[in-house]
């Protein structure tokens, strides 16, 4: 039996045949029956192989999720670990223990700033000039709606694709 690639090719074929008119009518609607039984089955068992990638899709990604939110509960756990220690060292008034193979200590990280005004009262010298973006979302639901004013800028584009029931 042909593959796809092959299928394909066959049904190009018996169309030019159709449009030269070059074969008899039952030799192409012969032909073209056997080419849509090849196909049919062709694409069953394709169908198939998706359906079954699909499972096993569906299956890593809630593994992932699982794995994901494990990770999550470690590293909560951690933080709140370390935050009891932390005030656990606090409230003892050291900043500084030894703890067996490990040292515990308290230390001061590099102040991190804390904007307290808008952006319109920052001078100029601070602020980064960034492109503008588009609101594609926007733009195409007043496509949809057909305001005017947006030919030559942006434009709907149907496509389709294959759907598997």
């Amino acid at each position: 039996m042909a593959n796809v690639y092959e299928l394909k090719n066959t049904f190009n074929t018996l169309w030019n045949i159709i449009e030269d008119e070059m074969a008899d009518d039952e030799m192409i609607l012969d032909a073209w029956a056997t080419a849509q039984e090849d196909l049919a089955e062709k694409l069953e068992n394709c169908c198939k192989y998706l359906k079954n990638q699909e499972s096993i899709i569906d299956g890593l990604k809630a593994e992932e999720q699982r794995i994901k939110a494990k990770r999550q509960a470690l590293e909560n756990a951690n933080a709140r670990l370390k935050a009891l220690m932390t005030d656990a060292l606090n409230a003892s008034g050291e900043k500084k223990l030894a703890c067996g193979s490990f040292t515990c200590a308290i230390q001061n990280n590099a102040p991190s700033l804390k904007v307290d005004v808008e952006t319109a009262y920052i001078p100029e010298k601070y602020l980064i000039p960034q492109e503008p973006t588009i609101d594609k979302t926007l733009l195409k639901a007043d496509l949809k709606n057909g305001v005017e004013g947006l030919e030559g800028i942006a434009h709907l584009e149907p496509s389709s694709s294959l759907r598997i029931r």
